[in-house]
């Protein structure tokens, strides 16, 4: 069953898109889609990558447009994710951090106060980071706050 989409989730289903359609076109092409797969550690092949497309491509362009986009992920709204799920979805917002498995402290609370179901204050983001120690140069370790989070 599915419901309808709140205007909060059709402003963060656009800020996603806009950080996969990498040159604002206005559509999210193969060797974008390659490329999040590619920073989201998932392994594709060419042929891959077109089945993917070609499953979402509703108008058969080749290409994802954001209307295609919402559809596919208005289904996932409700989805339960593992902790294995959320670790690989930060590893998109590694950026410059030190090492893998790590995500700046302010890129952490940017996630933090914009995406999800589950957003939070900034005060609130700003009192779990601390919680978190990142170290001298800002870098937390996200797979330890997932392992905190997803035991509660």
């Amino acid at each position: 069953m599915t419901h309808a989409l709140s205007s909060e989730e059709l402003i963060e289903f656009r800020e996603i898109f806009n950080l996969v359609d990498r040159d604002r076109g206005g559509s999210i092409t193969k060797v974008e889609l390659g490329e999040l797969m590619d920073t989201l550690g998932i392994d594709t092949s060419p042929e891959e990558i077109d089945l993917m497309i070609n499953e979402i491509d509703q108008d058969s362009n080749g290409e994802i447009d954001f209307d295609e986009f919402v559809a596919v992920m208005s289904r996932k709204v409700n989805a339960t994710y593992t902790s294995e799920q959320v670790k690989t979805a930060f590893k998109a917002f590694e950026g410059n951090a030190s090492a893998p498995g790590f995500i700046k402290a302010d890129k952490l609370l940017i996630a933090l106060t914009t995406y999800g179901a589950d957003r939070i204050s900034s005060d609130q983001a700003q009192e779990l980071i601390s919680q978190l120690e990142p170290d001298q140069h800002g870098n937390i370790n996200y797979v330890e706050y997932v392992n905190m989070m997803m035991s509660e």
